[in-house]
């Protein structure tokens, strides 16, 4: 049998919304929160048990000790890898903390791609190309420059995308949020109680939400059908968000591939760009 996280980040695996919420509990911290009782991996996850259940049996396991066998053997041959063994002595040298800086982001970059479930990635698409529903983007103190700059791609690619800020007229933008519209959240740690209020106002208006988070326990995690994380370890005192941002860029690359009315929009935009151009020179 391949190793455990093979298995369960396998495009060709079909799974349901709640599996997939379990495969993210576990990719978000791999393999340490599925070591534990079935049951918080459950809460984590925001499921049942027969959901765990299901999935570990889908995956091909008798049980959930014997799922659990397999993660013991991932983490063994994780902790056995060279680059593991040398990943906390980098922390600790001291020198050159330019250069140790972008080696931890080119390996933060890798951990991103194996937290990133590829039906994650299509529903998304799916959902921000559908024109019938609004798009709504939202970030906290550190993390609102990522909600701006998926926004400003987004709008050139369609229309229906909207800001919302944190400033008076939030609950204004709020009401007019409407059933099935997509609420991108950005919120890592520390976590905003903003964001879990625009969440859960969202959710009372049957919107989808789907957060762009770190790894850990977010409170935003049950009221999400969908979560994109990232790794926020940094050599510096504070957390980075080099992850995702390149989640960011990675999303628009796949949006613009599967736009079809992308070139007729932008050389309608770009004409109309001309126009306003021309006449603010022939103004002055």
């Amino acid at each position: 049998m391949p190793p455990l996280r093979d298995l369960i980040t396998d495009p060709g695996l079909i799974l349901t919304p709640s599996e997939r919420k379990v495969v993210r509990a576990l990719l978000d911290h791999y393999p340490r929160n599925g070591l534990g009782p079935m049951s918080r991996l459950a809460d984590h996850a925001g499921v049942s048990d027969p959901t765990i259940v299901r999935l570990v049996k889908k995956l091909g396991f008798g049980g959930y000790a014997e799922f659990q066998d397999a993660l013991l053997s991932d983490m063994d041959h994780r902790l056995r890898s060279p680059r593991t063994l040398l990943q906390p002595r980098a922390k600790l040298q001291q020198g050159d903390t330019w250069s140790q800086y972008l080696a931890a982001s080119q390996r933060n970059l890798v951990d991103t791609q194996a937290l990133t479930q590829p039906e994650d990635v299509r529903i998304l698409v799916q959902w921000l190309l559908d024109s019938r529903h609004q798009v709504h983007c939202f970030g906290g103190r550190f993390s609102s420059f990522l909600a701006h700059y998926l926004l400003n791609h987004l709008r050139l690619l369609r229309a229906g995308c909207f800001a919302l800020e944190d400033n008076a007229q939030l609950p204004d933008r709020l009401f007019d949020v409407q059933r099935q519209d997509v609420v991108l959240i950005f919120d890592y740690r520390r976590y905003q109680a903003q964001a879990l209020r625009v969440a859960s106002a969202a959710k009372a208006r049957h919107a989808r939400v789907v957060l762009f988070s770190d790894v850990y326990a977010s409170p935003l995690r049950e009221l999400a059908d969908l979560i994109i994380s990232a790794p926020v370890e940094s050599v510096s005192a504070f957390d980075s968000l080099v992850p995702a941002l390149a989640q960011v860029e990675a999303l628009i690359a796949c949006l613009t591939l599967q736009c079809p009315e992308l070139a007729e929009r932008l050389e309608g935009i770009d004409a109309l760009r001309t126009e306003f151009n021309t006449h603010l020179l022939e103004e002055k």
